[in-house]
């Protein structure tokens, strides 16, 4: 569990002390806060003034509000996962920044804003990535609860629709004559971000004086994102008390608008980080141990260049895929863009995120290529070829069954995209003033938008389907080397069937040193024949070259934790350190 913060204030006294229904709500969401570090801040004195080192919240919710200080989200210290389950109070289907369809190699960039501006500008894109995903689950936001009218949004990782007006004004005073000159002689003009905090609590200042406007939130990353770079008190200070004064702001326009006494001003935030001043959190590159021949020789998919990459190319902030391929791959050598092995979701606070191409899908694929060899013996081949159907085999109830089910929902998409594709000739071309006011144009491109990804998902999907069909019908010849091209029985770009416990500790990642063996009754040695990792084992063992900070462990891996198969249980996990004996207390 993640701990987080929530600050209530709740403005609800009316003439004569009669207590009225709160009818509006403001929502301050601070990414990235840590509880302690605000709590800490808020009850320190300053010496200088003899008030509270952030006044402003302390005011507001430690004198006349409520502080939750045992508030958690149930998920893991992401903003993605976090934010979902804040903004909906509803367990979150989003389960990292970055989420990858196993069966279609769909990538699920759910904090890259970059593309969801252009998409929009495009009139290909309405909401971002993460909105989608809750939409299509049948998950509703809280700001769903109100009208377009009756809401004020700014920009967050959950956000429908963009306003151009606010970033239009952002770039005008973060390029004004005011700001280009010192900007050129980096002297401390305000960053785009700060520019970007000021334009939105404008905006929602003001349109607090609008009677009809019931919901208003204001998400900002900026601590965040100093967070990440540094943990040093007075740094982070500084960005604290930026917000106490933005927080003060709002404060003081809901005092003075019409619904004051109707309104709930809330702060929260989605998780902590480490901010413990001398210890700097270190990084571990996954995608090099995973590229190396100890680990697999992966060819690994992340959604993001790695540092060691960050030339020109690092600079593209469309990219939602990038391969990095192992040069000491066992069996897919030049083949990463076809065929990555490891997909890395390595965006968060000290965790990361693996997902490993299905083991006999690996085995699979290794049989096919030994089998296309034109000099391989009669004998292995006639026992590669029994083993390999022998595999199928195995898969066959399980495999028919997700086709013939994607089958069936492949069906009523088709139904449901003729159906969108006849609304959504008729929708206007253009709309009017009035339209756009009322979010109308929204509402239309959003049918718009919806019908696309039921086309991609049809697309992808039909032709996962087609691979698993081809793969259940065939039938290798033992007597004669494969014709067959491997593309149409082995899907590219996907990972196929979620690996099992045994799975990762007996992980095929290519043939041994010794290629194909035989038993002594002639069959293959599968033992012998495939080389094989042990992905806890290779995980938990890792250590670092240099440990500067006495504070850390030389072991950067803590624990790996892997989903158990569905039971009566709701949730049951995997959790593995390393190899060594547990004991209890008394030494048993």
């Amino acid at each position: 569990m993640t701990r987080v913060l929530v600050l209530l204030l709740l403005v609800s006294t009316g003439a004569h002390g009669a207590q009225q229904s709160a009818l509006r709500a403001v929502i301050l969401k601070i990414d990235g806060l840590n509880a302690d570090l605000l709590y800490r801040n808020m009850r320190e004195i300053d010496p200088a003034s003899g008030k509270p080192r952030l006044p402003w919240f302390a005011h507001i919710f430690g004198e006349n509000g409520t502080v939750f200080e045992n508030f958690y989200t149930r998920g893991i210290s992401l903003s993605a996962p976090s934010w979902s389950l804040l903004d909906t109070g509803q367990h979150t289907v989003i389960r990292g920044n970055a989420e990858y369809d196993r069966y279609t190699g769909e990538v699920y960039d759910y904090l890259n804003f970059f593309p969801f501006y252009l998409g929009y500008a495009r009139g290909r894109q309405v909401d971002m990535p993460g909105v989608e995903v809750l939409d299509s689950a049948g998950i509703p936001l809280v700001i769903n609860q109100f009208g377009y009218t009756q809401s004020y949004e700014s920009f967050q990782l959950f956000q429908r629709g963009v306003r151009w007006s606010t970033l239009e004004g952002t770039m005008k005073r973060q390029f004004s004559k005011a700001n280009i000159l010192p900007m050129l002689a980096h002297a401390g003009v305000p960053s785009h971000e700060e520019e970007l905090d000021e334009e939105i609590v404008f905006g929602l200042i003001r349109t607090l004086q609008q009677s009809g406007v019931l919901y208003l939130d204001f998400y900002t990353g900026s601590l965040d994102h100093a967070a990440h770079a540094t943990n040093d008190p007075a740094a982070l200070y500084q960005v604290l008390r930026r917000l106490d004064t933005l927080t003060g702001r709002i404060w003081t326009a809901i005092q003075n608008s019409p619904m004051a006494h109707q309104t709930v001003l809330a702060v929260v935030s989605d998780h902590g980080m480490n901010n413990v001043p001398g210890i700097v959190s270190q990084t571990f590159s996954l995608p090099d141990l995973f590229n190396s021949p100890a680990a697999g020789a992966h060819h690994v998919v992340t959604d993001r260049y790695q540092l060691s990459d960050y030339k020109l190319k690092g600079l593209n902030p469309l990219v939602h895929r990038v391969i990095t391929p192992s040069a000491s791959s066992f069996y897919l050598k030049v083949e990463a863009s076809k065929y990555p092995t490891a997909w890395l979701d390595i965006d968060g606070n000290e965790r990361a995120a693996v997902h490993l191409r299905n083991s006999d899908l690996n085995e699979i694929h290794t049989l096919l290529k030994e089998l296309a060899k034109s000099d391989l013996p009669a004998q292995l081949r006639q026992a590669a070829a029994a083993y390999l159907r022998e595999t199928i085999a195995c898969h066959r109830t399980a495999w028919t069954k997700i086709a013939d089910e994607l089958d069936l929902e492949l069906a009523a998409l088709k139904k449901e995209i003729e159906a969108r594709q006849r609304v959504v000739t008729e929708l206007p071309k253009k709309w009017t003033h009035e339209q756009i006011a009322a979010g109308d144009d929204k509402a239309d491109r959003r049918l718009t938008d919806q019908l696309h990804t039921w086309q991609s998902e049809y697309a992808s999907y039909s032709a996962y389907v087609s691979h698993l069909r081809a793969l259940l019908s065939f039938n290798p010849d033992p007597r004669r080397p494969l014709r067959e091209n491997i593309g149409p029985l082995v899907p590219q770009l996907s990972a196929g069937d979620n690996n099992t416990i045994r799975d990762l500790q007996h992980y095929v990642v290519g043939l041994s040193p010794n290629g194909l063996v035989l038993d002594a009754a002639g069959h293959l040695d599968s033992e012998r024949s495939f080389r094989y990792v042990n992905n806890f084992e290779v995980l938990a063992s890792q250590r670092v070259r240099n440990n500067p900070q006495p504070a850390l462990s030389s072991k950067p891996i803590d624990f790996i934790a892997a989903t158990l198969p569905d039971s009566d249980w709701q949730h049951r996990y995997w959790l593995y350190g390393d190899e060594a004996p547990t004991c209890d207390p008394d030494g048993s």
